[in-house]
């Protein structure tokens, strides 16, 4: 409505739902990332205000460091949106208990299996509850390139984002809860609508 231009706007969408380990879900498949932007978003800007295709990114299972090339040879990202899911993941960087705060801030853009929580919440939210057909494997920007952003925009909105909210910002640091990582970022923010912000019984 603006006429804001974006032609040199990047976007680098975070993670993509794959048949495999190799291999994106369809574009029409309804869980997947690519299709939504499509829909929902870059469908929706003027053709003579919205980025060129080159210029929205997805990880890519195939050549997975190509994304983290591409950001770190532009500075990073300066501005990183998202949302925390039930296990406090970030995209899709699931816990890894196993790993120090600092090992688990050095992961990159990888693929990976995802965890039977993340599915049964997402089976909820996006298909009924219809666990068996979620997909297993995801391919997921790493935390490096979320800390790596100027700046970090999460937004919740669910009943159950109550008790993340709180170990998200006041919880420890730990490699057992990823969102606990932006604790040490320098412009890090949730924002909360009335549903995640009612107090829990």
């Amino acid at each position: 409505q603006q006429k804001v231009s974006l032609k040199d706007v990047w976007f680098f969408n975070m993670d993509e739902y794959l048949e495999d380990e190799n291999t994106w879900v369809e574009a029409e498949h309804m869980l997947s990332f690519r299709g939504f932007m499509a829909k929902n978003v870059y469908s929706r800007i003027d053709p003579e205000l919205v980025m060129p295709e080159n210029q929205r990114i997805f990880p890519d299972p195939k050549a997975p460091q190509a994304l983290t090339e591409l950001l770190e040879s532009m500075g990073g990202a300066d501005l990183c949106i998202g949302g925390i899911g039930i296990n406090g993941h970030l995209a899709f960087n699931e816990a890894q208990s196993e790993l120090s705060v600092e090992e688990f801030a050095a992961l990159t853009t990888r693929v990976l299996k995802i965890s039977p929580e993340t599915r049964t919440a997402n089976a909820i939210g996006d298909l009924g509850g219809a666990i068996e057909d979620m997909p297993v494997y995801a391919v997921t920007i790493g935390i490096n390139e979320i800390l790596s952003s100027k700046r970090i925009r999460l937004g919740v909105f669910r009943p159950w984002h109550r008790a993340v909210v709180r170990r998200a910002a006041c919880g420890q640091v730990s490699a057992d809860f990823p969102v606990s990582l932006t604790q040490l970022h320098t412009d890090a923010a949730i924002l909360v609508n009335d549903v995640a912000a009612e107090k829990a019984i």
